[in-house]
Formats: C-alpha cells, structure tokens, sequence
C-alpha cells in the first residue's frame, strides 16, 4: 500500500519545527546534518526505540535513556553520545513537543552526555523515540564462563508498577514516585562481572536463555519472592506487559505461576542480572542471588522457593 504522506523521507515536521526542536533537546543546528565523535578507545553502540510511558516528559526521558543505556552499561562501556529520532503521535500537541525534546536535552545535559543528531517526524500512532547510543570502553577479552553464580541488580517489576501509576491507581503513586527515576544500580555495574545483561523487552528468560545459548551453560535459577518488586507484581496480571511462555521454546507447564510471571514480565529500563566465576570471585557480589551455572547444553532449569 502505498501512502503519499509516508514515501520515502516524509512524514516530517515543518522545517521551522524542526529546528526548534533540536535547540530544544540541546543539540547545535549550525554544524550540519551529521555529528562526530572521537575516542582512543573500543567504541560500543547500541540503538532501542521506546514508546510513551509516562505522562511527565521527564519521567518518560529518564526511563527511555535508562533503558537505552542498558545495553552498552553491560559491555562495561560509558554512553557519550546519543543520536535521537522523535515520532511524534497523535497524543501530543505542538507545545507537547517541545516539552518532550526538552526533557531529553536537560536529562543529557545532567548525565554529561552530548546529542550528535536530532531527528523528528510525525506518525498516525503514540509519541516514540528512537535512541543510538554510542559509547567509550575499554579493551577486555570476551567472556568465557565455566561455573560460578548469577546476581540480580534488583527485584524485577518496578516498571510494572509504574504502569499502574500511569494507569491511575492511586494506591501506587506514592511507592513510585522514585521507580521512574529508575535505580541505576552503580555498585552493581563497579563489580567485575565475567558477564553482563538486562531484563528488558524479552524478560528474564530472554536474557538467561541468550546467556545460556552463548557461553554453552546449564542455568539453574531459584527463584522466589525476593525477586519480586512487590506482592502486587506477583498478584495482578496485566496482558500487554507480559510475553507469551510459548515464545521461549520451554516447557513451564510445571512451574508456579508466580515463577512464570517473573519469568516473561517485559521490562523497560528493568534490572541487571550478572555472572561471577566461582573461581575469580572470592567476595559475594552485590544484588540478589538468582541461581548457578556451570557448563552444559543452553539448558535453564528453573524452581520455586516459598
């Protein structure tokens, strides 16, 4: 099908529009329509696009740049410059925009980070943005896990009670006035993990099973409770914020279904879950213990503890 309004580079905002929403999100409009970035070192780059999540524009900055920066945090690398691409939906209004691309430009602005490229346009849909992240690392050599244990940053659910804030159920507006600000788990990143991810879009179970797949392991997580951000995480299903047991190719027939939950919640700007060798990690690492791993098969054995 072919739409006049959406072929090839349209569907853009007014010139003058334009501009002004890039002096608003901070980024330069005299140095062209390109950017530049230097570095001595290993260069990390990630790209994550997510839709409106909160009705404050700084909170929605906060939890979409959280989010964006998951990615390079856990190839132990520092975000330094971000390229951003708007779509604009039917739910703000021009003045709307500008407040949007403001709140990113501050929220860089406090994180030290630049804006190479601000890119706007607008769409039939909800308000998305785009994020390209790149960022500085140092060399390390690529992990190779044997068996050690594996830690969680911190319980799994805090965007799941914040869509209950968003939502309008008052009982939660107080216990998340921080969760949009989401932890950004600093000791939990200093620690030298032998690997690194994040629960976000494809949950817990996604990110253990690509761990898994990769580096060759048997998982055995032991989940409980503790995991858990709140009994309300546990207790109130909410559809669209939960991924399909069948999409993962594993059988959770048995499981508790406070274990599934856990498992397949999707996550925006979710916690991390690190990897300690048995045999390099003399100190119990920060975080929660979720389970062991040890050579095998990409295998994840999975229990529930009351």
């Amino acid at each position: 099908m072919i739409d006049p309004d959406f072929f090839g580079c349209s569907g853009k905002l007014s010139f003058e529009e334009t501009r002004s929403l890039a002096t608003a999100s901070g980024r330069s409009v005299g140095t062209g329509d390109f950017s530049e970035v230097t570095s001595d070192g290993r260069i990390v780059t990630s790209i994550d696009r997510i839709h409106r999540c909160a009705k404050d524009w700084k909170h929605f900055a906060r939890i979409a740049l959280n989010h964006a920066f998951g990615d390079v945090i856990c190839a132990s690398a520092t975000p330094m410059q971000v390229m951003l691409s708007f779509e604009f939906g039917t739910d703000v209004t021009p003045a709307e925009r500008i407040e949007c691309s403001t709140a990113f430009g501050h929220e860089l602005a406090e994180r030290g980070i630049s804006l190479g490229k601000c890119h706007s346009s607008h769409v039939s849909g909800v308000t998305a943005v785009t994020v390209a992240t790149l960022a500085r690392a140092q060399d390390r050599p690529q992990p190779n896990l044997r068996k050690g244990r594996i830690y969680l940053s911190h319980p799994i659910g805090a965007f799941k009670l914040h869509y209950f804030a968003e939502m309008g159920f008052d009982d939660f507006s107080k216990r998340t006035a921080e969760i949009a600000m989401i932890s950004k788990d600093m000791d939990f990143h200093r620690w030298d993990w032998a690997l690194m991810t994040d629960v976000s879009g494809h949950g817990l179970m996604g990110a253990v099973l690509q761990a898994a797949a990769n580096q060759g392991l048997t998982i055995d997580l032991e989940l409980s409770r503790a995991h858990a951000m709140s009994p309300e995480v546990l207790a109130i299903p909410v559809g669209c914020l939960q991924n399909s047991v069948s999409s993962y190719g594993s059988d959770m027939t048995e499981l508790d279904e406070r274990a599934r939950i856990l498992l397949t919640l999707r996550e925006t700007a979710g916690p991390f879950v690190g990897f300690a060798e048995d045999a390099s990690s003399e100190a119990d690492p920060p975080g929660l213990l979720l389970g062991r791993y040890h050579k095998g098969i990409g295998e994840i054995d999975i229990s529930w503890t009351e």
